[in-house]
């Protein structure tokens, strides 16, 4: 069975950004391109784990392939494997 994320860049990296506003704290997550900037991904909850993961970016395949017992971690892993098709139909370097 062919993974639904070989079709994505080596280069193409998710990273966050913590957004402490008052009792809501959540992190923002950003596809980023070396050559063509960085793109608005979702919003997710925040935990110390995945922003640990994530907070300097992470390569989308390695992220892909990321095994951990945090519960949050794996919920960011299944969540992005159901939003690679989405992204790469709606953003024209994610492929590149």
């Amino acid at each position: 069975m062919k993974k639904k994320y070989t079709k994505v860049s080596d280069k193409v990296k998710l990273i966050c950004y913590k957004r402490m506003n008052g009792s809501a704290k959540v992190m923002d997550f950003y596809l980023v391109h070396p050559k063509w900037g960085r793109e608005y991904a979702f919003t997710r909850r925040y935990t110390r784990g995945t922003y640990d993961l994530v907070k300097h970016g992470i390569p989308v395949k390695d992220l892909m392939m990321t095994k951990k017992k945090d519960k949050m971690i794996m919920c960011l892993v299944k969540y992005m494997g159901i939003m690679i098709p989405y992204f790469l139909n709606e953003i024209e370097w994610m492929a590149a």
